[in-house]
């Protein structure tokens, strides 16, 4: 295994002499680390067979190995090794338990397994860390719920918190016509995992609105939008976007537009806030 101060002085020597990747690295305070073995992990156990199905992919960042595990509630059993089991057979721990969300000290052992049980049938991750050579340890954590991710939503603007119908100002309507109405956005956001361990959230989104100017013109709104963005698996983070939206008029009126923002916050065990809201925008 090489020492850790080699494996930062390699890695920034390369990244210095490619110059690609080092400047987000430095951005954030922290070195690029190359990985210590030269074949590749995975988490083998009795959830995949002791097979091969779940290869472990190295965070140069964080200096660690992770990998995503879909599992069932119950005990499972398994270890961290390389294909050949020979040059890395890692599944020994003080008590043969790992817990979930605790940080367990493991070594190479030939025969022994390590022991873990989950509660919630979810997406659960590992993460190997190699920073102390002398102290290798395992973490597995809850990630996000299983199958694929998917989130089915209704939601109505003004929510519940505005009972009153939202009241619109356009200029080619003049201030003594507002235009008063609702829109219903239904929506089906699924989480896929990547193997890299960033999350591909798809947000399908079906938005249809009923208008009426005080001429009891009436304008409808019927549009749909997919929306596709990332994130990390195990932290917060927060995604928005605008674009417009249009009210067919259904009469001699212009067609209005509005501005639709879209604002969603993930935690960090995939509960998603959802903030929509819509502004006037202007007429065709």
């Amino acid at each position: 295994m090489k020492s850790l101060r080699a494996i930062g002085l390699a890695a920034v020597t390369a990244a210095a002499l490619f110059g690609v990747g080092l400047s987000q690295a430095e951005a954030a305070g922290k070195p690029v680390y190359s990985p210590p073995y030269d074949l590749e992990l995975f988490v083998r156990g009795s959830f995949n067979g002791w097979g091969l199905g779940h290869e472990m992919k190295f965070d140069a960042v964080e200096n660690e190995y992770v990998a995503f595990v879909e599992l069932t509630p119950g005990v499972h059993e398994f270890k961290i090794a390389s294909a050949d089991w020979a040059t890395v057979d890692l599944g020994y721990a003080d008590d043969g338990v790992v817990e979930v969300g605790v940080p367990e000290p493991i070594a190479q052992v030939s025969y022994g397994n390590l022991s873990l049980e989950v509660a919630d049938a979810a997406v659960y991750s590992f993460k190997f860390k190699v920073s102390d050579p002398g102290n290798l340890t395992v973490l597995v954590e809850y990630s996000r719920k299983g199958g694929d991710g998917a989130q089915i939503y209704i939601q109505s603007y003004p929510g519940p918190a505005s009972p009153e119908p939202p009241t619109w100002y356009f200029d080619c309507l003049g201030a003594a016509n507002p235009v008063v109405g609702a829109i219903t956005v239904k929506g089906v956001m699924n989480a896929r995992q990547s193997p890299i361990g960033h999350v591909v959230y798809r947000d399908s989104q079906q938005i249809k609105g009923v208008a009426y100017d005080q001429s009891g013109v009436e304008y409808r709104l019927n549009m749909t939008r997919p929306l596709v963005f990332n994130g990390k698996a195990d932290t917060s983070f927060t995604y928005s976007e605008n674009f417009r939206a249009r009210w067919i008029s259904q009469g001699s009126t212009p067609d209005l537009y509005m501005t639709y923002h879209y604002k969603v916050t993930v935690g960090p065990t995939g509960e998603v806030k959802r903030e929509i809201l819509f502004y006037q925008d202007g007429c065709r």
